[in-house]
């Protein structure tokens, strides 16, 4: 390798590590600040530039989020459903600007032959959003999809169709009932067959309430006036049906996005008439949204929101830098599209235009006097809570600076090292028999002493706390 390249690598390298640098310290910035528990992903063209998660998965059991957690994406599913509908479109299986009865004639509705697929593309319908007056009420109960549109999705027009449009899940509901009517396939083979398994989206697909899925997610609601964190109220997602019961990973994501915008699942005629904004209609295309700049995206961009309760997602796609933004989330307390512009900003070598406070390195060493703590701790070897106690003695008897030897169930050792660079003071040592080594650890507050044990040998953790015995 000659120097010029030798230097461009170094380059590069170093770059990439301030770029991640920042990533962290955006990402950092709003899991402190700004209530963010969620994860997040920056790539260009594809290729992942950036992703992490931080915060929690299960509030009861504590169970952290990492890049592989899997998320309800609630409307983004939208984008799924009309990908779905312009695949039969390329077939010639449906046409958009006829009524959607023809592929629906046992809707019950005045819209039958009133309103086209493109008019449902666009939430243009006039079709009333009976569900959404009713806030959470309709998904109190599991219903079929045609019960569902019989009560929810068939109302008298509010307004003639494609004059204005207003958003709501009715539209997509019955996209779906005409996807499964038109290929006489579940609505969740269809996606199956024509989308996940095409991309390889292995963590991604339709969510009922009763479904047991390794790695999603739980979602919690933030109050806004008292920030106090609740789970979400119960309800059936299912009864989003083809407008938001989809789960899906980050990574995931970027495949479906790479999907779109590499014209893998739809030609680039097709695509293009996807997006393409409607300018009568605010800029809403089919399943996303057009904006020419808005704010820090100062290039054209798509852009796709997500929101169940908790359960909140974000998701941009820049047209010429081909840059994807994809954050998930599942608390309500955060701005997901300024977190986004601050992603959007870094990936372009850009300063975020947020103030990170920064961390000041605060002294906070105490001074351990080890000669109080030689002696015997006694220690709780119980296997859970409930057992009855499991009592063992513990000695530590300092050798030379921060190193220490003693006895550990009976087992001398000299092995341990102390660690007083922390408030607390902190310990490792290891113990052994004729067949297994033990490695243990823990931390000293005060009288109390709490450690881990494990062994690879044996396969087993040990949780363990004590006080100091008083002799």
């Amino acid at each position: 390798m000659n120097k010029f390249l030798v230097t461009a690598f170094i380059l590069l390298t170093q770059f990439s590590y301030g770029q991640t640098k920042q990533f962290d310290e955006v990402l950092n910035y709003y899991k402190t600040e700004k209530n963010f528990n969620g994860a997040v992903l920056v790539a260009t063209n594809g290729k992942i530039d950036y992703l992490n998660a931080t915060g929690i998965s299960n509030r009861q059991s504590g169970t952290t989020l990492n890049s592989k957690s899997k998320f309800k994406i609630a409307s983004i599913s939208k984008t799924f459903t009309a990908v779905l509908i312009l695949q039969l479109y390329e077939q010639g299986k449906i046409e958009l600007n006829v009524p959607f009865g023809k592929y629906f004639p046992k809707y019950k509705g005045e819209a039958k032959n009133k309103v086209t697929i493109e008019n449902l593309l666009n939430y243009s319908s006039g079709i009333p959003n009976v569900a959404e007056k009713m806030e959470m009420k309709s998904f109190q109960l599991p219903l079929t999809i045609d019960a569902y549109i019989d009560k929810y999705c068939s109302g008298k027009l509010e307004f003639i169709p494609g004059t204005k449009s207003n958003y709501s899940n009715t539209e997509y509901i019955i996209l779906q009932k005409i996807i499964e009517n038109i290929t006489q396939k579940s609505f969740e083979s269809v996606l199956q067959e024509n989308i996940l398994r095409q991309l390889k989206m292995e963590n991604t697909n339709m969510l009922k309430s009763k479904d047991i899925i390794s790695g999603l997610t739980n979602s919690y609601t933030i109050n806004d006036s008292t920030k106090i964190i609740t789970a979400d109220e119960p309800y059936f997602i299912e009864n989003f049906f083809g407008a938001g019961a989809m789960y899906s990973s980050v990574e995931d994501l970027l495949k479906f996005d790479y999907g779109i915008f590499n014209y893998t699942l739809l030609n680039k005629a097709t695509t293009e008439l996807m997006i393409a904004p409607n300018k009568k209609l605010n800029n809403v295309a089919f399943g996303v949204w057009y904006a020419s700049g808005y704010g820090t995206f100062s290039k054209p961009f798509i852009y796709r929101t997500g929101g169940i309760l908790g359960s909140c997602s974000n998701w941009i796609h820049t047209i010429d830098d081909k840059k994807s933004i994809i954050v998930f989330n599942n608390t309500n307390g955060t701005n997901l599209y300024e977190l986004s512009e601050q992603l959007y900003l870094v990936s372009n070598g850009q300063n975020p235009k947020i103030t990170i406070p920064k961390t000041e390195k605060v002294n906070r060493v105490k001074t351990f006097d080890l000669e109080k703590i030689k002696g015997t701790w006694v220690i709780d070897l119980r296997p859970d809570p409930n057992s009855e106690a499991y009592l063992k003695d513990f000695i530590i008897t300092p050798i030379t600076g921060k190193d220490f030897g003693g006895e550990f169930y009976g087992t001398p050792f000299e092995t341990g090292k102390f660690n007083t660079d922390w408030e607390l003071l902190y310990f490792a040592f290891t113990t052994s028999d004729k067949e297994n080594i033990y490695y243990h650890s823990g931390y000293i507050d005060g009288d109390k002493i709490s450690g881990i044990s494990y062994s690879s040998d044996r396969k087993f953790i040990s949780h363990w706390t004590g006080k100091k015995k008083n002799l």
